[in-house]
């Protein structure tokens, strides 16, 4: 596409464009929740989040399926059986406790939940949920769990946390 001198991409102003200001990105309209479907908590859930009056539309797809690995040829699927995915409308990923918080705030009732939970002091408590989700899965899974990333035969996939400096967790 060519753009002409003086014309300006849609959505931007010509002062905008001439600081070389990135334009927003496109607002979210639609995201795809990657389930567990061997995760008889990751399938409940599934079907909880898929009763819930939604803000905008939420596809609930199997993790590593068919159709997850058509729609998303470029996402590694093998990630998407380890921990919680969302894939938004325009391709942004959210995984883990991001991708709960990401869930809620598409979901009418918990929008101002999700706004809690996103924030600094929410995100610990989004990730503790997410922990004590995985600890449960770990335990009702039917079949093996995908293999740790690291190749570490002796850790429990649940026991794999992200933190930044705002987390701590309590031993």
């Amino acid at each position: 596409m060519t753009i002409s001198q003086g014309s300006t991409a849609p959505g931007r102003s010509e002062e905008t464009a001439r600081r070389g200001t990135p334009a927003p990105p496109p607002p979210v309209r639609r995201i795809t929740v990657l389930f567990d479907a061997d995760c008889p908590l990751c399938v409940a859930l599934s079907g909880w989040i898929a009763r819930q009056p939604t803000l905008i539309a939420v596809d609930l797809v199997p993790a590593a399926s068919p159709r997850a690995r058509n729609r998303y040829p470029d996402l590694d699927h093998d990630a998407t059986l380890r921990e919680l995915t969302v894939v938004g409308g325009s391709g942004e990923v959210w995984s883990g406790a991001a991708a709960w918080v990401t869930v809620l705030w598409a979901l009418r009732a918990y929008r101002g939940l999700s706004f809690r939970l996103g924030t600094p002091l929410g995100m610990p408590m989004a990730r503790a949920a997410v922990l004590g989700a995985a600890r449960i899965r770990s335990a009702t899974h039917r079949g093996p769990l995908p293999p740790d990333p690291d190749g570490n035969p002796y850790r429990e996939p649940w026991t794999v946390v992200e933190c930044d400096d705002a987390c701590e967790l309590a031993h």
